[in-house]
């Protein structure tokens, strides 16, 4: 082992120990004067799968509810005696790692606990853990100055993995999945359902619609910033429906519409999440535009450059024509092609799109599908039917995933088999359904059932700052 360097070995379980005396009080050397050279080698950030999210539905829970219960209480002693029966029953309970860190009170302890957690749900404990009041004593060591250093080293290392990642919905989540690895990388931490996202500019943050509180018919938006790690709880805005969209002029930044598609009264939401009025009958902002309607269902607005066509009210055409090479694509009559989900390959060599492939709408009826369209020849192929919607997003120049009844999968133009992302339901994209059904909403109609199995099951985070 390297002189200054710390290496974890130690499981979590195991750094129990005995039940806690009184914390010792913080050592009082400045920050600035601790070793720096002392270093801690990177935990592996995020988990291997989405079933690794769902310790609320594992065997630690139980003794995870009863800590909460005596962290209520102020028992920080039963705390920790109950958080360490949740880790024997389930090591992979995260806000157990977490929660036992916060009240462990042994500082030579706090380590392993709360790099598990943090490397695991890093925008939900990453900055927390440099933030939370009951850490500081540990931040005051030498080992907890190292510590804030491997934060800001993870905090790089998230980006530079959530910029490779495809952005996808789980469990009324947004989460990044390396594609190659299947490493999974939790982005909103919302108590409710997330319905729907659209990307502000610049490319790496994402404003999100909720219900913050699931039993309750009201919507929110929160904002993740993929760079930072960070992402807020999302703001309440009343039942909807709203309309979400970026403004490049001042105030710039993200406005927020009541009414959705009609909305005529704006307001901006700055970086601190306070909403300022705009003025009556202010004009929407030019670009992209997300509406989310009071039952729930998300619609993305958003026309193509360099692609025309003859569209009705509703972004539907029966035919496009190609900028590029002044092709027309049309697919079977009575199918229509949905101008707001149309996208280039980064090559620009491509078009995909969904369209609507008749106007029956009857139940259960496959009647959505997802086709790829050769820019310079017009040629057309297929890629998948669905009956709940479609959504597409490009990957690569060859590459593209697909959102449909059986969840995400990646499709390539070489002919090969798609590829199913376990466990992902959709994409950040939301997808579109035929416009001659009522579409329905993008949540279990059940918000109890929803509550009971998803993880937002808790009120509130165990022993974190909800820094906004």
């Amino acid at each position: 082992m390297r002189p200054g360097r710390v290496v974890l070995v130690i499981a979590v379980a195991a750094a129990c120990g005995n039940r806690p005396s009184a914390p010792p009080p913080p050592e009082t050397r400045d920050a600035a004067a601790l070793d720096a050279g002392l270093a801690l080698d990177a935990a592996p950030l995020g988990l291997p799968d989405l079933t690794a999210y769902r310790w609320r539905k594992r065997t630690g829970q139980p003794a995870f509810r009863l800590a909460r219960r005596a962290e209520e209480r102020g028992d920080w002693a039963d705390v920790v005696a109950t958080c360490r029966q949740a880790l024997a029953a389930d090591p992979g309970h995260l806000e157990a790692s977490w929660l036992y860190a916060a009240k462990l009170g042994r500082l030579d302890q706090v380590l392993a606990p709360l790099q598990r957690a943090a490397a695991g749900d890093f925008i939900k404990w990453g900055q927390a853990s440099l933030e939370l009041p009951a850490l500081q004593p540990f931040l005051a060591t030498a080992l907890g100055a190292a510590w804030r250093r491997r934060v800001e080293q993870d905090r790089k290392g998230f980006a530079d993995a959530v910029a490779r990642a495809l952005v996808v919905t789980a469990d009324g989540d947004l989460f990044a999945v390396e594609l190659d690895s299947r490493r999974w990388y939790r982005l909103t931490r919302s108590p409710g359902v997330v319905l729907g996202a659209i990307a502000l500019p610049p490319a790496h943050r994402i404003a999100y619609v909720a219900r913050p509180r699931p039993r309750l018919r009201e919507l929110g938006v929160g904002v993740i910033d993929l760079v930072q790690a960070s992402s807020t709880r999302p703001v309440p805005l009343g039942p909807g429906p709203i309309a979400v969209a970026y403004s490049a002029r001042p105030p710039v930044g993200p406005w927020l519409g009541a009414g959705g598609a009609r909305a005529t009264q704006w307001r901006q939401l700055d970086d601190d999440l306070k909403l300022h009025p705009l003025p009556a009958r202010t004009a929407r902002p030019a670009g992209a535009w997300l509406e989310v309607t009071a039952r729930g269902a998300a619609h993305l607005h958003a026309l193509p450059a360099n692609i025309t066509a003859d569209w009705d009210d509703q972004s539907l055409a029966s035919a496009i024509r190609i900028g590029t090479s002044n092709r027309v694509v049309t697919i079977p009559s009575p199918g229509l092609i949905d101008g707001n989900t149309a996208a280039w390959s980064p090559d620009r060599v491509h078009v995909a799109f969904a369209a609507q492939l008749d106007d029956h709408c009857a139940p259960g009826a496959v009647n959505t599908a997802a086709f790829v369209a050769d820019a310079a020849t017009g040629r057309l192929r297929e890629l998948e039917r669905a009956a709940t919607g479609i959504a597409v997003s490009w990957l690569t120049e060859r590459k593209l995933a697909v959102a449909g009844d059986h969840g995400v999968s990646i499709h390539s133009l070489d002919d090969a088999a798609p590829i199913p992302i376990d466990g992902a339901a959709g994409l950040v994209i939301p997808r579109e359904r035929p416009r001659c059904a009522a579409p329905e909403p993008q949540e279990p109609a059940d918000d109890t059932e929803r509550a009971e199995s998803a993880p937002g099951d808790e009120p509130t985070d165990a022993g974190v700052i909800d820094a906004r």
